[in-house]
């Protein structure tokens, strides 16, 4: 025989869920179950995958930023060679690759012709070597070639000679110049001993 306080309470169950609220309550639980479910196991994977996708697509427009600009950098640097690269040989002239003698002294003859100067010595105290046809550039370095010269003219002709030695193509620096008189003949002659330095690109020095 079944228990009157089990036959009450299944009487009352039975009646709560036949209840239209209770169903609505038991589907709203239902819906709200399938909810946190899908949030869980099927939106939250989704959502994860479109962070990564953004982060993504962010990191490629740095990216992008990055290149655009060394492309920018690029070619001002290439039209920045473009411009000077018809000038690289004044620099060659300026500063060879060797001490280039001959030229230099020439051009230190036809200065002192220019002012009608007479150059009545002229010294190279030191020969340097020529470096080697291979030579990279990591290889050289900026050296000097000293010369003494002994000049003869008016001091005008003289300042006019330096002066012109300056601004030639070929590069010199004046280290010292001396000014002595001498008497020819009865007549008084004006000396500049020149020291002059004319740099180039030799071997480095060990």
């Amino acid at each position: 025989m079944a228990d009157p306080k089990n036959k009450q309470l299944t009487t009352f169950l039975d009646k709560f869920y036949y209840n239209p609220v209770a169903i609505v309550s038991f589907e709203l639980f239902l819906s709200i179950g399938a909810v946190i479910f899908f949030a869980l196991f099927a939106i939250r994977p989704t959502l994860s995958t479109m962070s990564n996708l953004i982060k993504e697509i962010e990191d490629k427009r740095k990216l992008d930023t990055q290149l655009s600009q060394k492309v920018s950098a690029l070619n001002i640097a290439q039209e920045n060679f473009s411009v000077l690269q018809d000038r690289l040989f004044v620099l060659d002239e300026a500063i060879p690759r060797g001490a280039n003698m001959t030229y230099t002294l020439k051009v230190i003859e036809k200065a002192a012709s220019d002012q009608n100067l007479t150059i009545a010595n002229l010294t190279v105290l030191e020969i340097p070597p020529e470096p080697p046809a291979d030579a990279t550039i990591d290889e050289l370095e900026r050296q000097s070639m000293p010369i003494q010269l002994t000049v003869s003219g008016s001091y005008e002709s003289i300042r006019d000679f330096t002066n012109q030695l300056q601004f030639s193509r070929r590069s010199f620096v004046i280290d010292r110049i001396i000014f002595t008189t001498k008497d020819i003949r009865g007549q008084r002659s004006l000396e500049g001993v020149l020291l002059l330095n004319a740099p180039y690109f030799g071997v480095k020095t060990k």
